[in-house]
């Protein structure tokens, strides 16, 4: 999985009136800020980036927790970056990739224009490198703003699939799970997917009279609409923790989801 996380200091010492935190609510704040990051997408002739609520909230978990505990970095006060933060709080969104902008703006008069979020995201090459990065395809805004200070995150993505099924909480080995997913990749459909990763990683399945996967099966999908399938998970190696990944063309990114079978 590719990652590319970097942050942005500023120090805004001029009022900006035109918008504020103050004649804005923060949701409509961050909304505007991913409106005028994809408009300098278009600029560059790439495409917009659609807004996803569960990145949305990993970016204000992350703010909140920048504010709180006193820290600005990737790295969290857990020691977990974007991608492990992902795994944990949004494992329902299986990816190919995920990057992180962050931004510590800082106003004596405490008034902040979303448009100098942007302008400073992308006068700086690194961050600007994450805002133009052409294979991403979906981004969520988290802000918290306190006093004179504003701690921006920008969570960008590249998903294949959101999980819809609610899972039980204990998962029994001897049935079997239908799961629904949303399809949320620009990859033709046809070239998806899916393996499921065994918990014995010796253990054989039989795909053909002459072929077998050691450590995994390859899932059927059955598609419902051009953006909605299922699949439908046995438990054939009993007991352990499996993994439900995607890819396409015959392999599978390693970001799965886990099945704790019991």
């Amino acid at each position: 999985m590719n990652k590319a996380n970097f942050c942005l200091m500023l120090i805004l010492l001029l009022s900006f009136a035109v918008l504020n935190a103050g004649t804005m609510t923060v949701s409509e704040f961050e909304l505007e800020v991913w409106r005028l990051s994809n408009i300098e997408r278009e600029r560059y002739s790439l495409p917009s980036l659609a807004y996803d609520n569960g990145l949305a909230e990993l970016a204000r978990l992350h703010s909140r927790n920048m504010l709180s505990y006193g820290f600005f970095a990737h790295k969290d006060h857990n020691g977990d970056e974007v991608a492990q933060r992902r795994s944990k709080y949004y494992p329902n969104l299986l990816i190919v990739s995920i990057g992180e902008n962050l931004g510590k703006f800082k106003n004596s008069a405490k008034i902040f224009h979303p448009q100098d979020l942007v302008n400073g995201w992308m006068q700086s090459p690194r961050h600007r490198e994450n805002l133009l990065n052409p294979n991403y395809t979906h981004l969520g805004i988290g802000l918290v703003f306190k006093g004179e200070t504003l701690y921006a995150t920008q969570v960008f993505s590249t998903p294949i699939a959101k999980l819809l099924s609610q899972l039980p909480k204990k998962i029994n080995a001897k049935k079997t799970y239908r799961l629904s997913f949303e399809y949320l990749s620009k990859q033709e459909a046809t070239k998806l997917c899916a393996t499921l990763i065994y918990p014995d990683k010796n253990l054989s399945y039989k795909v053909s009279e002459d072929k077998e996967m050691v450590g995994a099966q390859p899932i059927p999908i059955r598609w419902k609409s051009s953006t909605s399938f299922e699949v439908d998970i046995p438990f054939l190696a009993g007991k352990g923790n499996y993994q439900l990944c995607f890819g396409f063309g015959g392999g599978y990114y390693p970001e799965g989801l886990i099945l704790k079978a019991k």
